[in-house]
This record gives structure tokens, sequence and C-alpha cells, in this order.
């Protein structure tokens, strides 16, 4: 594992286990993202601090909010930030300045809608190395962990899951809500639960290491859209398979033209041939 592979592990053990989060960019606007994450939090009962940030607010929900993330007066070890796409760097950079090492990109507006949006992305994959940070996203539904110790449901998904051993990892948003609505009409419970959006730094080999070591999960899901590194997803898989036992079930998008086209405008993700995708999972 390599260094950047070690911090990432560190980083997202913080992101699952966070004793204080800020959610930067929230309102008091029902039905909209920012205000719909804070809600989320609050009616999972997080075991933890909760720090809203919001440069036109003074309070949200009954709790004191802050104009700018380095105005908090504590340490917060988890960061959700739900910014236009055009200000998420100006907040990231905030974020370092604070000290704070795990990030959660919810906005969209990055890869995915082009050239413009690639090089906003390329800015905080640089922020994110500056001061050591790890970032799940941009472009993501959010993070899930139903441990009864954390009950941390850090996404805009309508209802926390039943808790349950089921790892599920995703790049796709949209499925992650249609496969939350059909787990709690069948009463099936998730360990953690992670969309990843455009994986600009935490990538599906980082989420599978730390899987292969959380004894909450017994077995992994995955929607792909695009594969970061064949050969080391395999290597992971193969560890947590041999090391864990844990069978590992995936589903690949893009198998054709159409496919592979949807997945380039939904999270600017490269489709890989669909061939040495079937032998490599074999």
């Amino acid at each position: 594992m390599t260094n950047l592979q070690e911090l990432r592990q560190r980083n997202l053990e913080t992101i699952f286990h966070p004793k204080s989060v800020a959610i930067i960019g929230t309102n008091k606007v029902k039905g909209t993202v920012p205000h719909d994450i804070l809600d989320n939090i609050l009616k999972a009962d997080f075991d933890g601090i909760v720090y809203p940030v919001s440069p036109k607010e003074t309070s949200i929900k009954g709790i004191k909010a802050y104009k700018y993330v380095v105005d908090v007066p504590d340490n917060i070890d988890l960061a959700i930030l739900v910014f236009p796409s055009s200000v998420c760097h100006m907040a990231l950079e905030q974020c370092g300045q604070k000290g704070i090492k795990s990030v959660i990109i919810i906005s969209a507006g990055f890869k995915e809608v082009g050239e413009a949006g690639l090089q906003r992305e390329k800015q905080l994959v640089e922020i994110a190395r500056k001061y050591d940070m790890s970032l799940i996203g941009p472009n993501c539904l959010g993070v899930i962990n139903t441990a009864p110790d954390v009950k941390l449901n850090a996404s805009f998904a309508r209802e926390m899951p039943e808790t349950g051993n089921i790892g599920f990892l995703s790049q796709s948003g949209a499925l992650c809500t249609a496969v939350l609505d059909y787990a709690q009409a069948k009463h099936i419970g998730f360990s953690k639960f992670i969309s990843f959006g455009n994986n600009a730094d935490i990538n599906e080999i980082d989420i599978l290491y730390y899987l292969m070591n959380d004894d909450k999960t017994k077995v992994i899901l995955m929607y792909l859209e695009e594969i970061s590194d064949g050969k080391a997803l395999i290597s992971v898989a193969q560890q947590v398979i041999e090391k864990s036992g844990k069978p590992i079930l995936v589903i690949k998008a893009g198998r054709t033209a159409e496919g592979a086209l949807a997945a380039a405008s939904h999270t600017g993700s490269l489709a890989g041939a669909d061939e040495v995708c079937d032998a490599a999972f074999e």
C-alpha cells in the first residue's frame, strides 16, 4: 500500500467514525440538498457534534451557525461541502487551513460537465494534496454508516437504511437512491453505504481496502461506471476474498456504446472495454 493509500485509509476511518461534522453551505430551505444533508444527520441521531456553516444564517434548526468553517472554535473531523462548484475550492482551502482531513463533496458541476468542470475538480485535488486531506466525490450522494455507536447519514438520501452487514459502494447517486428504496421495502440492511461520484480522490480501490478490514461488513456490492486501475482492483479484490472471505458482487455499467455515453455524461467516466472487464472479473 502506498503512502497516499495509507493516508486515505486513515481519513476514511474519520469519514465513517467522525466525532464532529461541519455541513458547509447548508441553509434553511427545506427540500434543498444543503438543508436535507443537515436534516438527515440530525434525524439519524448522529452520536457527535454538528456544526452548520452558512454565510447567510446565524442559526439553523436551533443550532448556532458559523459564517465560515474557520470560525468554528472546535476541531472538526469531517466536512461536507454543498456549496456551488464555483466556490468549492475556496471552502476546501478553508478546510485545509482548519486542519480538517476528511471531506465529502456533494456538489456537482465538475468533470461530468466538461473541460471547465474537470479543471475545477483538479483544483480540488491539488488543495487536498497540499493539506493531506482525502475527498469523497464530488458529484455524489454522500456516505452512510449505520453502526449504532455512530448513526451517520451524511447524504441526501430520504431515509436512513436499516443496520446490516452489506457494504455498498456506487459511482451513481441515482442508483443509490433506488437501491435504498428497494432495501427499505425488503428490510435489507447495510453496514456502510458509499456514493463516491466522480472519484476525484478516494476511489473504489481505497473503499475495498477499508471494507476488507471492517468487521461490520460481511459482503460487498459495487456499481462502477469506470475502473480507476484495473490491476489494482483485481489485486485488492483477491486480498478481500482470500484474507476476509467476503464475497464481492460487481455491476459494471457502460456495456454498450449507449451505456458508455451515459456514464460519461453522468460522472465524466470513461468506460473500459466490456470484454476486458468480464475476463478480469472471471
